[in-house]
């Protein structure tokens, strides 16, 4: 008779390294990982926000206005039969683009794409941080990415900066994997903005070569493209901003700057609402984002310190050029300085009373800056959308409208040919601002539009964005006038900041 035989060992799964990340099951279901909460308060947020915000951006609806031409079969043009590249993102208008052709509304569509590329943001970042700092680094960015009000609103605007965002950090997830779609990723990043490609080539340093040549590929393809149906693939809208704001360089501009510093930051020195409410987290961001630096140059090879330096790349960027504060921009330089701040965080904090008074402030930010991003969508939104509605009545299709900005009047006369006067899509007011003062007459010369949308302050002389002036003298200005009548305008207690609309007569 055998003897019986010894039950054979149990397998021990062996421990997980120090610092590596749980399983997935654990991850998403541990209450203590910084997954699960910081996503149901990420929703929670938007949510509230949507339902503040009924507006697009005005911007997002000059790249909607292109994807609803290229969905209803006439190309991705702002007006019919003008091939100007005058968005920012190829990616981003291609995917709005499918959800027209689906049915969706953009707006809707968008902010739902906006939210899943916050959660993405958000787990990949926690992911990174938890792997090369801390799980408390981890928490501390997730929660900034769910509960500060900015990136809420950010997701709401159907503006694809929030999405740039997550495109770096899954890029540099990706990459921190050694994952086959890395390449892809960075190539996409690439060609999403303009800021992209600056981002995009600083994170591919971290990457393999054949990660390097799968992005290089994309970016070929893309660029070639867009030569071929644009006549370059560079956009319109970058040169023409650089045209009417310049590059006055960093002293000019501390809205980049200027709170991350332990000076003060006021709306008297030109710096907007959304930094100077960011500045109140200062003393405790500056001195942990400091901390950090040393254990992000020690572990350099990683990929957390690729995706710091990438968003920090655009952050530089724009403080180098003095670029023109434009909100949507804040997004690549928050999510930097938030990156750097929570690595650094437990370095600085004993205990949990700094972390319960951070979590306090940023509650706090509810009280007030939802009214900020609400009463500045809506207030355009109306505003805009009224002299919109009121062209539309008025005029017959194929019209032409000069004006500026030209997102909500320019969604709701989709059948008129817009001629923007900053340039975004139209070229030819480039050229004439180049050419000095006076280009509001040569381009009303030119380009002889049926109606005209401008601000009051035009009337005499001044223009509302950028320089030179628009007429070179009185004379030249009642000259190029004569031609057109005053038929209505908005509140005249708002001064020069009225809104005018003209008809030729």
């Amino acid at each position: 008779m055998s003897r019986p035989r010894a039950a054979a060992p149990a397998k021990v799964s062996p421990a997980p390294a120090p610092g590596a990340p749980p399983g997935p099951a654990i991850a998403w279901l541990d209450p203590r990982a910084p997954y699960l909460a910081p996503l149901l308060l990420l929703v929670a947020c938007r949510a509230f926000m949507a339902t503040r915000i009924e507006f697009a951006s005005e911007d997002a609806l000059i790249t909607f206005r292109y994807a609803w031409n290229w969905a209803h079969g006439l190309g991705p043009v702002f007006n019919a039969g003008e091939r100007v590249f005058g968005y920012t993102s190829p990616p981003w208008m291609a995917w709005i683009t499918l959800g027209i052709k689906l049915g969706a509304d953009p707006l809707a569509w968008a902010r739902v794409t906006l939210v899943i590329a916050d959660a993405v943001s958000l787990v990949c970042a926690a992911s990174l941080l938890e792997r090369h700092a801390s799980r408390a680094s981890a928490w501390t960015f997730a929660v900034f990415l769910a509960a500060w009000p900015y990136f809420a609103a950010l997701a709401c605007s159907g503006l694809e900066t929030g999405a740039m965002v997550s495109l770096v950090l899954a890029g540099a997830w990706l990459v921190d994997r050694r994952h086959p779609a890395a390449g892809a990723a960075i190539g996409l990043l690439a060609v999403f903005r303009p800021e992209g490609l600056l981002a995009a080539l600083v994170l591919a340093l971290w990457a393999s070569w054949r990660d390097r040549g799968v992005a290089l590929a994309i970016v070929a393809a893309v660029a070639a493209a867009l030569g071929a149906y644009y006549g370059s693939p560079f956009a319109q809208s970058v040169l023409a901003k650089r045209v009417v704001y310049g590059a006055p360089g960093p002293l000019a501009a501390p809205q980049w700057w200027i709170w991350a510093t332990p000076l003060p930051a006021t709306p008297a020195q030109g710096v907007p609402a959304d930094v100077v409410n960011l500045a109140m987290f200062t003393l405790v961001a500056l001195p942990a984002a400091v901390m950090a630096l040393p254990d992000l140059w020690a572990k350099r090879s990683g990929a957390l310190a690729a995706a710091v330096a990438s968003l920090g790349a655009v952050w530089l960027a724009l403080a180098a050029v003095g670029a023109s504060y434009f909100y949507w921009y804040l997004a690549a330089p928050a999510a930097a300085w938030g990156l750097l701040a929570g690595a650094g965080l437990p370095k600085v904090a004993r205990g949990r009373a700094l972390g319960v008074m951070l979590a306090l402030a940023l509650a706090a930010h509810w009280w007030f800056e939802p009214r900020l991003y609400s009463g500045r969508a809506n207030t355009e939104g109306l505003a805009f959308g009224a002299v919109g509605d009121y062209v539309a009545a008025r005029a017959r299709p194929g019209e032409s409208l000069l004006l500026e900005p030209i997102g909500t009047i320019g969604w709701r006369n989709r059948s008129l040919r817009i001629v923007d006067e900053v340039g975004l899509v139209s070229p030819e007011a480039t050229r004439c601002r180049r050419d000095g003062p006076g280009w509001y007459a040569r381009l009303l010369a030119s380009r002889r539009p049926d109606w005209l949308m401008m601000r009051a302050g035009l009337l005499r002389g001044a223009a509302f964005a950028g320089q030179p002036a628009p007429f070179t003298d009185p004379a030249q200005q009642a000259q190029a006038l004569a031609p057109y009548a005053i038929v209505a305008a908005s509140d005249s207690t708002q001064g020069d900041q009225a809104l005018v609309i003209m008809h030729r007569r």
